[in-house]
C-alpha cells in the first residue's frame, strides 16, 4: 500500500508560531493557578466539603433565603452544578432547602444547623488560605490581582 503524503505536516512550523508562548497565555496562566488553588483547598480546609461547595455555603451563610438561581449567579456556576452541589450538600445535612414563600416555584436555601459551624470555619480560615494561595506574591500584588482579575470578570464595580 503506498503511503499518502499529508500536505499539512508541512504546516507544523506555521501552526505554532515562535512568538507564542505558553506561559504567558492568560487562559493557561488561569487554569494553571486554578488547579493549584485547587490543590491547596484541602490543606487548609480538610476534605467535609469542596471548594464550590463552600463558597454555596458562604453566599447562603451571608444571605439566607437566595433562591437557587441567585445562588448559582452569584458563586459564577449554572444552574445544574448548583443543583448538583444543593443535592449534595442537603445529603450531607450542611444546607437546607424550602419552597420559597415568595414563588412557590423555586427553592429558598439556608444553612443547616450542621452547616453554621462549617460556614464560620470558612470564614475563620479564609485568610489562611488566601495567604497560601497568594504566598508568592506582596500585599499590594495581591491586591492589584484581586483587583484586576475583578475588572476581567466584570465584578470592579459589584458588591460580589
Amino acid at each position: 500500500m503506498a503511503r499518502r503524503e499529508d500536505p499539512e505536516s508541512d504546516r507544523v512550523g506555521e501552526l505554532a508560531p515562535g512568538d507564542f508562548e505558553l506561559f504567558r497565555h492568560l487562559p493557561h496562566l488561569l487554569r494553571r493557578a486554578h488547579f493549584e488553588a485547587e490543590a491547596l483547598f484541602p490543606l487548609v480546609y480538610g476534605d467535609q466539603v469542596t471548594s464550590r461547595q463552600l463558597a454555596l455555603l458562604t453566599v447562603v451563610g451571608q444571605r439566607p433565603g437566595l433562591s437557587q438561581s441567585a445562588v448559582a449567579q452569584q458563586i459564577g456556576i449554572d444552574l445544574n452544578t448548583c443543583s448538583d452541589l444543593v443535592a449534595r450538600l442537603v445529603a450531607k445535612k450542611l444546607l437546607r432547602r424550602e419552597r420559597s414563600q415568595v414563588d412557590g416555584r423555586t427553592y429558598a436555601l439556608y444553612l443547616a444547623p450542621k452547616g453554621l459551624p462549617v460556614f464560620e470555619e470558612g470564614v475563620q480560615r479564609a485568610p489562611d488560605y488566601r495567604q497560601s494561595v497568594a504566598r508568592r506574591l506582596s500585599p499590594a500584588e495581591h491586591e492589584r490581582l484581586v483587583a484586576l482579575l475583578r475588572r476581567l470578570l466584570g465584578l470592579e464595580s459589584s458588591k460580589l
